[in-house]
């Protein structure tokens, strides 16, 4: 709700038309008195409108109030008249704790009753308000702080758990890393294995080839020996029994270790891929580069002819 033009005439301290106004370095003016009564009481000195800290005990006239305020109307003060008498309320009955006019003083309702001017009644009433009114406003801004403590707290748990985030994330990219490097070497040593048994298998299956071609040559020649005739039978007998004595094939060896050893690449495989995988991560946070244990050779002797 906007103030009243007339407001703007009275003293934030008393609430009266201002006297002998004195302005302040933040702009707020108060009545000469009641600054200088604020400022001894007050240990602060900051200004009652604003907060604003002042070191002046006596600071200048405000001239333009001064002179609005003397030539203004009486009647424009908002001043309050007494319902019984119709004169302007200006005095205090202690005794009753409330406004009289100067026709209530001489009342029979206020015999040998204590009056004080009503304005510094007011005064001294408002500063008393003002002092109870000071653990308020201590305890209101110790809220504040506290909320705005727990403001910065709710801040830094949004913040803790993005990084948080951030760094869960990070870890299982690498953790998934390292698996498909694990994967990717184990899977390897596999094929490694198969490759060379199957080479093993290939030569064997070579020299086996040579042998029975030989063989089926030499049981081929004495068949046709034996279908022949007595005669071309006995003149071909002692050459073709020399060759059948004669003939020589070393008896083929069945291949050691001949199929792929599955049990060395699966026995235990999540503990030792784990324990790799422990030993990867603890030389990553040491310095070196992050890298897989290179699985051991599984290199596998190759006879040359067998």
């Amino acid at each position: 709700m906007a103030s009243r033009p007339e407001d703007n005439l009275l003293c934030p301290i008393c609430h009266a038309v201002f006297t002998h106004p004195v302005i302040l370095s933040c702009s707020h003016s108060f009545c000469r008195a009641c600054w200088q009564r604020w400022w001894t009481l007050r240990s602060n000195r900051r200004c009652p409108v604003c907060n604003a800290t002042s070191q002046q005990y006596d600071p200048p006239c405000n001239l333009a109030l001064k002179n609005l305020c003397e030539a203004s109307p009486p009647e424009k003060h908002s001043a309050v008249f007494c319902s019984l008498h119709s004169e302007e309320l200006k005095l205090f009955c202690e005794d009753h704790q409330t406004p009289v006019c100067v026709i209530c003083l001489h009342s029979s309702s206020h015999n040998n009753h204590s009056f004080r001017p009503i304005n510094e009644v007011a005064l001294g009433y408002r500063e008393g308000l003002r002092i109870l009114l000071e653990p308020l406003k201590e305890t209101l801004d110790l809220f504040k702080d506290m909320k705005s403590n727990l403001d910065q707290s709710n801040k830094d748990i949004e913040d803790q758990a993005k990084d948080a985030e951030t760094q869960i994330n990070k870890e299982f990219s690498m953790l998934q890393e390292l698996l498909k490097k694990e994967q990717k070497a184990r899977t390897g040593a596999v094929m490694k294995e198969k490759k060379q048994k199957s080479l093993v298998l290939k030569w064997k299956m070579e020299d086996l080839s040579r042998d029975i071609e030989a063989l089926s040559d030499k049981v081929r020649a004495t068949e046709e020996v034996l279908k022949a005739g007595n005669i071309s039978f006995l003149q071909n007998y002692t050459t073709a029994a020399d060759g059948v004595d004669g003939f020589q094939l070393k008896d083929p060896q069945p291949i050691k270790d001949g199929l792929i050893d599955t049990f060395k690449h699966l026995d235990n495989l999540p503990l030792q891929v784990l324990d790799s995988m422990k030993k990867a991560i603890t030389r990553s946070r040491s310095g070196p580069p992050l890298a897989v244990a290179i699985l051991p050779q599984m290199d596998i002797d190759i006879e040359t002819r067998l």
